[in-house]
């Protein structure tokens, strides 16, 4: 091996092994392999630059696009069923000394309660006669309609065993509606009111009752009763027949009384038990095919031969009145905004073609995104028949996301005839109807007669709305009734809103109910109160005051991810793209250097 021969055999081998190395790594399918390589990784570093830049505006344009309800969407679904639970905490004044007030003295009044009940709001339930929707998308439009139920259900307080004294609705509307009769007109209206339910004033119920129903006779006077109910007990039947032409005798008549009530006593147990059912379980049940037919309650009912009525009966699980809001897929900026309501562009409760009958305003239930803190906002709020405008106070922090808070400026609630210039609101003077004969109350207090006028009620309920503890109204309401004490934090309406999303983070809808109590000396219960007194009876407050943990992550995610994600894809892109201009450059410099050594030692 080591002569001649085996020399050139070495030589040979090396001189091949060279040739192998050159035509493999050096062949132009490598070239071209690696030339390709150099390209692409320039294109991905391109490309992660452009990530790095553009993605970031795309893709926030992308996530408020996907903010619109449209069908089947991601958004539409929480807007059907919130990823927060809202509850509604309501407070009774409980008036301690009524014969006093009776006799024309001053009302003393104390705060009672809270009493905290879940709400549960269901917008698409399903119509038990057709099986369709109650939500519904104009197919030619911008606006989805629906019509909401709200199912409520005790969380906290006693309010079965808490009793109230508080003005007699009923009663005070009953009189209000004959307060411009006159002569034995009035007198036979009067009489029957006063014989006819509880007849006086202000009466003493349980929360409960005041809320969702206590028996009272006067609101069911004109319904028709049964023919197995008697007569309310003080009234005379005169159009009952004598006792020899009546074919039932006491025994039978007793029978079939008990039997109508005991009939009665079991439908209106099934409907309980089904409303504790929905109670116990609402999450549990899809309250979309949830047959609500035998839960829904009006105002005043006859249960049991005996008149039930309630201030909010017809307001739990009851379906209430049509909205439509634009739903944001042709224009957010107008996503929530409301376009009907009850089928209607006009409300039909203020002046004629004012801004204030005409429908409009957010539904608190979904804002537009991108909101600013030198806009104005307006919430249409039905409770209240009117939209409320509403001024960015400050920036607060709700788990650990930046929110714009929003109220209402000190004259939202202001008279167009207070010489206040901080109070003063020209604005509201289409709410004043005292051309069609409703006295217009001084600012911070809003007479709703109006817009509880029905074929029934000509004039409306006597109830006029503020704000908590009369919070910002004219001092003279609360100088007429002891016992208040307006505070800010407490009493206060606001939303609090992420602007960059829309998302509302806290909302608390906060309202008062009062009484309109006015003197009429025809009447001697009502003879010696002053010439209208606004005495409160119930304030509330809506909605939720923290986001849940769910929703404040989603929100989180939301805003991060238009900078996190381009920011990781870009720096993924640009690491991959050098690497791969790294790769192809040291295989140009190492073969680069191989050709130089194979150039200077000749392998022959």
């Amino acid at each position: 091996m080591s002569g001649p021969h085996g020399r050139g055999d070495v030589k040979s081998f090396n001189r091949n092994n060279a040739v192998i190395e050159r035509e493999g790594c050096q062949s132009p399918h490598t070239r071209n392999c690696f030339l390709a390589t150099s390209v692409i990784g320039c294109l991905v570093i391109v490309l992660g630059l452009l990530v790095l830049t553009m993605a970031p505006s795309f893709l926030s344009s992308m996530i408020l696009k996907s903010l619109a309800l449209s069908p089947g969407s991601d958004r539409l679904a929480s807007w059907l069923l919130p990823p927060v639970e809202a509850h509604l905490t309501a407070y009774a004044f409980n008036l301690t000394n009524p014969d006093e007030v009776l006799k024309g003295g001053k009302p003393v009044v104390q705060e009672v309660g809270p009493f905290v009940y879940r709400a549960v709001t269901v917008k698409d339930s399903l119509d038990a006669e057709t099986g369709q929707s109650q939500m519904n998308y104009d197919p030619l439009g911008s606006t989805i309609t629906y019509r909401p139920r709200k199912i409520y259900h005790l969380v906290s307080g006693d309010p079965d065993n808490t009793f109230i004294t508080v003005p007699n609705i009923p009663l005070l509307t009953g009189f209000s509606g004959i307060r411009d009769s006159i002569g034995i007109t009035k007198g036979i209206a009067k009489n029957v009111m006063l014989n006819n339910g509880r007849g006086t004033p202000f009466i003493n119920v349980s929360f409960t009752g005041l809320l969702w129903g206590y028996n009272d006779e006067l609101p069911c006077f004109k319904h028709t009763r049964p023919e197995e109910c008697p007569p309310p007990d003080g009234e005379i039947d005169i159009f009952s027949k004598d006792d020899d032409d009546d074919d039932w005798g006491d025994e039978d008549w007793k029978r079939r009384k008990r039997s109508t009530e005991n009939e009665a006593l079991r439908s209106r147990r099934s409907s309980d038990g089904d409303l504790s059912r929905i109670k116990r379980s609402s999450l549990d049940l899809d309250l979309k095919r949830l047959n609500y037919s035998m839960l829904e309650k009006p105002k005043a009912e006859l249960v049991n031969c005996r008149c039930e009525w309630g201030l909010f009966r017809d307001k739990n699980v009851t379906i209430r009145k049509p909205v439509t809001i634009n739903h944001g897929m042709k224009d957010l900026s107008m996503k929530g905004w409301v376009e009907q309501f009850d089928s209607s562009t006009t409300l039909g409760w203020w002046e004629d073609g004012s801004t204030c009958d005409q429908v409009g305003g957010q539904d608190g239930a979904t804002l537009p995104p991108l909101v600013s803190q030198y806009q104005e906002m307006e919430m249409f709020i039905s409770l209240m028949c009117r939209k409320i405008n509403l001024k960015f106070e400050k920036i607060t922090t709700h788990s650990e996301l930046s929110t714009y808070r929003f109220i209402p400026p000190v004259n939202a609630l202001g008279s167009h005839t207070d010489p206040d210039p901080t109070k003063v609101n020209l604005a509201n003077s289409c709410y004043c109807r005292e051309s069609k004969g409703f006295s217009c109350l001084k600012s911070g207090v809003l007479n709703l007669e109006p817009c509880k006028v029905t074929p029934d009620l000509p004039r409306g309920a006597p109830i006029a709305l503020s704000f908590p503890h009369f919070y910002q109204a004219d001092p003279s309401f609360r100088e007429a009734v002891e016992g208040l004490r307006p505070n800010k934090t407490l009493h206060q309406f606001y939303v609090d809103i992420e602007p960059t999303l829309g998302f509302p983070l806290a909302i608390r809808p906060r309202f008062q109910l009062n009484a309109i109590i006015r003197k009429d000396p025809d009447i001697a219960v009502m003879s010696n109160f002053p010439d209208e007194l606004v005495l409160p009876f119930l304030w509330a407050q809506d909605g939720f005051s923290e986001p849940s943990s769910d929703m404040a992550s989603a929100i989180r995610f939301g805003l991060a991810a238009p900078h996190r994600l381009p920011l990781l894809g870009g720096v993924v892109l640009l690491v991959l793209g050098v690497t791969m201009l790294l790769v192809s450059a040291g295989w140009w410099a190492y073969w680069a250097r191989r050709r130089t050594i194979e150039e200077e030692i000749p392998l022959n």
